[in-house]
């Protein structure tokens, strides 16, 4: 199988098969990321003693206890770290840097968007053929 890695979509002089396949690359990408995620996670729960999930002890009693009441076994718990990108500890600890900014700074006071000719020369001169 074709492994896609960072190596196979960089941009070169030369024909690239791999970024020239058009919606297969994007299929391509997809799947190297979907692979990348899915070794975090096989970590994350291969590795749940080192991440010091003992600390979370009080969780591990609650979902014990809902498990009993709803007459159903409970599985092995995986706790995903607060750095693990997109879970709901990343987010709400983004948020909270970002309350914290706007309370340190104020909240942003321009909103500022760009848009471009896509035929604009500057443009077009960078554009492979492709």
């Amino acid at each position: 199988m074709l492994q896609c890695k960072s190596a196979l979509t960089a941009w070169r002089d030369d024909f690239n098969p791999i970024i020239s396949a058009g919606k297969l690359t994007q299929k391509c990408i997809a799947d190297s990321y979907l692979q990348v995620e899915a070794n975090n996670m096989n970590f994350i729960r291969t590795h749940q003693q080192q991440l010091r999930t003992e600390l979370y002890q009080g969780l591990a009693d609650h979902l014990e206890n809902v498990a009993q009441n709803a007459v159903v076994k409970a599985g092995i718990p995986v706790i995903l770290p607060s750095s693990f990108e997109g879970s709901p500890r990343n987010m709400r600890e983004r948020c909270a840097d970002a309350m914290s900014i706007f309370g340190k700074y104020g909240a942003p006071d321009l909103f500022i968007t760009f848009t471009a000719n896509p035929k604009l020369p500057e443009i077009t001169e960078n554009l492979r053929p492709s």
